[in-house]
């Protein structure tokens, strides 16, 4: 059975510290029968993180996706696991407002981390180019070097990866000297995002999740018989850009690989 205090130790062997911002992915029914229920998860890391520190859970909204801009309301259930549901209607948690990857978050960082989400800097996104933009949640998770945990799923489930997605196509776009080439570059992007049709740099997640074990920036402990994984989000990001960066030809293939190497060739 999975206690309070196993999270909490398992929490503390991955390094989350106390005034951490700390965002978990995570699938409730891992971790098999909890005592107490899903308020000892919460319970456990708010524990851990105590009255400085600030967590976070993903609260997106995924099914129908392409409705989402249509039926978006801030009350609109979370349909990304039973945790995130459980914990967006907590007293005292705050929820960016945004679309399709809204963000909740209760502590002293909640507001600052969930307000004006798409306030400015868009990026290029298949989203909307504001879900991942400067104002974001998850910006500011990357520039506060937040943690993020995975409970019981692997880093498939890495929602940053769609904001390193962006600005690894931004520094591409900017490699190609020809006006005409970089127009015609980022209109592909651009209709991959409006229209699903065209080019996106999508990279595998567990593969990254593999190579980041390797350079040493992705922990792992048990919480009984349940996995738990944690980066660094700008440590981790950082690296991650590096690799797609310095070696595409491992993470892409096809057409996604020769436009990668036309722009970078200018």
């Amino acid at each position: 059975m999975v206690t309070k205090e196993l999270i909490v130790r398992t929490l503390t062997e991955l390094g989350v510290q106390a005034g951490d911002i700390c965002l978990f992915h995570s699938s409730y029914k891992s971790l098999g029968t909890v005592e107490g229920g899903a308020q000892t998860v919460i319970d456990g890391f708010e524990a851990v993180l105590g009255k400085e520190g600030t967590l976070a859970l993903p609260t997106l909204s995924q099914k129908d996706f392409y409705n989402s801009y249509k039926t978006w309301y801030m009350d609109k259930p979370s349909d990304v696991g039973y945790l995130t549901e459980y914990f967006r209607k907590l007293p005292y948690v705050y929820r960016s407002d945004q679309a399709t990857h809204s963000v909740a978050a209760r502590g002293k960082e909640a507001y600052w981390l969930t307000a004006l989400h798409t306030d400015h800097g868009p990026h290029l996104c298949p989203f909307g180019e504001y879900a991942f933009c400067d104002s974001s949640p998850w910006m500011k998770l990357y520039q506060r070097n937040a943690k993020i945990v995975f409970v019981g799923v692997p880093m498939r489930y890495h929602t940053m990866k769609h904001l390193l997605e962006g600005l690894f196509v931004e520094r591409l776009l900017g490699q190609i000297a020809d006006p005409k080439m970089a127009a015609a570059m980022q209109q592909k992007l651009q209709t991959f995002a409006s229209q699903g049709v065209g080019l996106w740099p999508y990279y595998d997640g567990v593969q990254m999740q593999e190579a980041l074990l390797e350079r040493g920036l992705l922990r792992s402990a048990f919480c009984d018989r349940t996995e738990f994984l944690c980066v660094d989000a700008k440590d981790s990001s950082d690296a991650t850009l590096e690799m797609l960066w310095d070696s595409p030809e491992t993470w892409f293939s096809g057409d996604m690989l020769e436009w990668i190497l036309t722009c970078r060739l200018g």
